[in-house]
This record gives C-alpha cells, sequence and structure tokens, in this order.
C-alpha cells in the first residue's frame, strides 16, 4: 500500500490548532439520520479530516454528505457536499475516529468560501512565523 500521502495531493493543506477552531456537520449518504458532528483537523479544496467521538461504524469507501462547515469566525459553508471516505484511524483508548475525507463534488459557492478560508489560515501561519523570527 502506498502511504506517502504528500506526494499524492494536488491542493494546499492547512491545519487547525484546536479542536473547537473548526467543525462540521454530516450525514452517511445513504441514511436520513440526526447529522453527526466531528471537528475538523485540517482542510484542502480536495477533502478534510475529522476527529469523532463516539461509537460510529464507517468503512473506506463509505460515501457521507457535509452538511455544514464553521470556522470559529463564522460558517463557511452550508451547502450539501457529497464525500468519500479514504482512510480511518481508531484510537481506541479516548473512543475517537479519525476520518479522511475526500470531496466528490464541491459546489462553487463553497470552493470559494474553503479557498477564502484557507488564504486566512496561510496569511496567519505566514504571521506567526514572521513573528517568531522577530521576537
Amino acid at each position: 500500500m502506498d502511504t506517502d500521502f504528500a506526494e499524492r495531493r494536488r491542493h494546499i493543506r492547512v491545519y487547525f490548532e484546536s479542536l473547537e477552531e473548526t467543525s462540521c456537520q454530516f450525514t452517511p449518504a445513504e441514511q436520513a439520520t440526526v447529522p453527526l458532528v466531528a471537528s475538523v483537523l485540517d482542510l484542502s479544496l480536495g477533502g478534510l479530516h475529522l476527529a469523532c467521538k463516539g461509537d460510529y461504524s464507517f468503512a473506506v469507501g463509505d460515501r457521507l454528505i457535509l452538511n455544514s462547515l464553521t470556522h470559529r469566525t463564522g460558517p463557511v459553508c452550508d451547502e450539501q457536499i457529497p464525500m468519500e471516505i479514504r482512510w480511518i484511524f481508531a484510537k481506541t483508548e479516548s473512543s475517537g475516529l479519525y476520518i479522511g475525507c475526500q470531496f466528490l463534488h464541491l459546489p462553487e459557492k463553497s470552493r470559494s468560501r474553503i479557498a477564502n478560508l484557507i488564504s486566512v489560515k496561510l496569511l496567519e501561519s505566514s504571521a506567526a512565523r514572521i513573528g517568531s523570527i522577530s521576537t
């Protein structure tokens, strides 16, 4: 199995400092259930990395629907975005589940808003690095 994900990435990825910075609501594509809530650990125009607490039974290849994405500064997108689970890592000692999802279709409005959030995060990172160099 090829695990060199950095070699296969096509989009700039940003990381969030805390579990509270960015969150989302999603549902399994085949089930009309109450939306599940997860923290977003990183984000790109290609997909996102979720951290979920609880007992879920997802598998690689499952389809999910992203219903909303919210950053600490406010809503990012509220369109239904189809996603596919590309990888899963279960952390049994903390009942944590980490899920890597690929966007299957990203509507232009959401693409624009996610691109804007990525730009803001990149500027914040640059400013933080410059600040740490000058102090």
